[in-house]
C-alpha cells in the first residue's frame, strides 16, 4: 500500500521541517509548501489524503485556502486540519464553519499531531467504505470529470482568437480567447457541450487557470515578435470569480509571464455580477486598482439593474448578439442599442458589439459611435498562428469600409 500523502502548508521553515520529519518517520509521504498560493496549487495538483495548514500565511491565508478547496469536486472532501497559534473560540468556530475538520494549537507535541492525523484518516476511510463515491455525483459526471482532466493533461484543449475591430478607425484592437476541445475520438467538441460539465464538476477551475496562463503567455510571445500589443479577453466563470484566490492567481500569472495588466481583459457575465453585490464590488475595485481591464459580457440579457452600473468598476460593455442582429431593421433593437451606447459613454465605458455579421449592422453601429465590434463579418475565431497572420496583414488598417 502506498503511503498517505499529507500536504503541509506552513511558512515557518523550522516547524515545516520538523513536521515533515515526524511524518516521514511514521511512513507518511509529506509534501510541503511555504505559502498560501503554492499550497493551494499543490492541493489541486496532487489531491492529498490530508492537509495540515497554518492559518496565517503569506499570499493567501488558511481560511482562503480552505474556502477555495471546498469549491472543487476533487478537493472538497480532503480532511483539512488547521495549525494555529490562536485558540480563541471565535477563530476555531470560523474555521469549522468553513469546513475544517480539526484544529491543532501551537505549540503541540508529537503525539497530539499524530493522533489527530490518524483519527482524521480513519474517519475518512470509514466514510469512504460507507458512502463510496456517492457524494461525488453520478457515474456519468465522474466519468465526464475524469475525461476533462485527462483532456487537459493531454493538451487536447486549444485557444482560438476572435478579432475585435475599432469601428472608428478600422484597426484591429484586441481579441477574445475562446476555448476548443479536440477530442481524439469525437473530433472538435463545441464549448456548449463541455463547459456546463466542467462547471458542474469543478474542472472549470483548472481549465480556467490553463486558459489564463496560455493567453498571457501568447500575448507576451506576440509582443516579443514585434506584433502590435493587443488587449486579449478571457472569460471568467462564476466558480472562478467567487474564489478568494482569484486575484492572487491572476497577479502570479502576470508576474510569471511579464504581461502588463492593461493588456488582459476579464469578461464577466451580467448575472454573475449581481449574485453577491458587496463582494462583487470589492473584487472589481481590487481588479481595477491592479490595472486589469474588466468587461461585462452579453450585457442586457442578465439581471443587473442599471443602477448597479455606477457602483461596479469595469471598463467595457459587450452588447449581446440578440440586440445586434438586424439592428438596422428592428426598431426595438435599434432603440435599445442606441440607449445602451449613450449610457455607457456617459459612464466613460467602451462598447463592443458581438456577433456582427452584416455590413448594415456594422454601419449602424459605427454611425451611433459604438467603439468596436467582433463577429463573422470580419473574422471567425482563429487558431493562434492564423490570428497572428491576420494581425500582420492588418497592422496599418483592416480591409473594411467604414462608410
Amino acid at each position: 500500500m502506498s503511503p498517505k500523502k499529507i500536504l503541509v502548508i506552513e511558512d515557518e521553515p523550522m516547524l515545516r521541517d520538523l513536521i515533515s520529519d515526524l511524518l516521514e518517520a511514521e511512513c507518511y509521504e509529506p509534501i510541503c509548501a511555504e505559502d498560501g498560493i503554492s499550497g493551494l496549487q499543490m492541493a489541486r495538483d496532487i489531491t492529498p489524503d490530508l492537509i495540515l495548514c497554518d492559518v496565517m500565511l503569506p499570499g493567501l491565508d488558511g481560511y482562503g485556502i480552505l474556502a477555495a478547496l471546498q469549491q472543487e469536486v476533487t478537493t472538497a472532501a480532503v480532511p483539512f486540519i488547521f495549525l494555529t497559534a490562536k485558540s480563541e473560540r471565535l477563530d476555531i468556530r470560523h474555521g469549522m464553519a468553513l469546513g475544517a475538520d480539526d484544529y491543532i494549537t501551537k505549540p503541540f507535541d508529537r503525539l497530539d499531531l499524530l493522533d489527530t492525523i490518524r483519527t482524521r484518516l480513519k474517519k475518512q476511510a470509514a466514510l469512504h467504505q460507507v458512502y463510496g463515491n456517492a457524494s461525488e455525483g453520478s457515474h456519468a459526471q465522474i466519468e465526464g470529470r475524469d475525461r476533462l482532466l485527462k483532456a487537459l493533461e493531454n493538451s487536447e484543449f486549444s485557444l482560438y482568437y476572435q478579432p475585435q475591430i475599432s469601428l472608428q478607425t478600422g484597426e484591429l484592437v484586441g481579441a477574445e480567447a475562446l476555448i476548443r476541445w479536440h477530442d481524439p475520438q469525437r473530433g472538435l467538441i463545441p464549448p456548449n457541450d463541455f463547459i456546463p460539465l466542467a462547471e458542474s464538476t469543478g474542472v472549470i477551475i483548472p481549465i480556467g487557470r490553463w486558459v489564463l496562463q496560455t493567453v498571457c503567455q501568447q500575448a507576451v510571445r506576440w509582443q516579443d515578435q514585434r506584433m502590435p500589443p493587443l488587449k486579449l479577453a478571457v472569460n471568467i466563470s462564476g466558480a472562478q470569480f467567487n474564489r478568494p484566490d482569484l486575484i492572487p492567481e491572476i497577479i502570479q500569472v502576470l508576474d510569471q509571464t511579464g504581461l502588463p495588466p492593461h493588456y488582459l481583459s476579464l469578461e464577466l457575465t451580467e448575472s454573475l455580477l449581481v449574485k453577491n453585490v458587496e463582494s462583487t464590488i470589492n473584487t472589481l475595485n481590487e481588479l481595477h486598482a491592479r490595472g486589469l481591464q474588466v468587461s461585462v459580457d452579453d450585457f442586457g440579457t442578465g439581471y443587473a439593474s442599471l443602477g448597479y452600473l455606477q457602483h461596479f468598476s469595469f471598463n467595457t460593455l459587450k452588447l449581446d448578439r440578440c440586440f445586434v442582429k438586424q439592428v438596422n431593421q428592428n426598431t426595438k433593437n435599434a432603440a435599445i442599442v442606441m440607449a445602451l451606447i449613450q449610457m455607457a459613454h456617459s459612464l466613460d465605458l467602451d462598447v463592443i458589439a458581438e456577433g456582427v455579421e452584416t455590413e448594415d449592422e456594422r454601419d449602424f453601429l459605427a454611425m451611433h459611435r459604438c467603439d468596436a465590434m467582433q463577429g463573422y463579418l470580419f473574422s471567425r475565431p482563429l487558431p493562434a498562428a492564423e490570428f497572428a497572420q491576420l494581425v500582420t496583414r492588418c497592422q496599418v488598417a483592416v480591409d473594411i469600409s467604414l462608410r
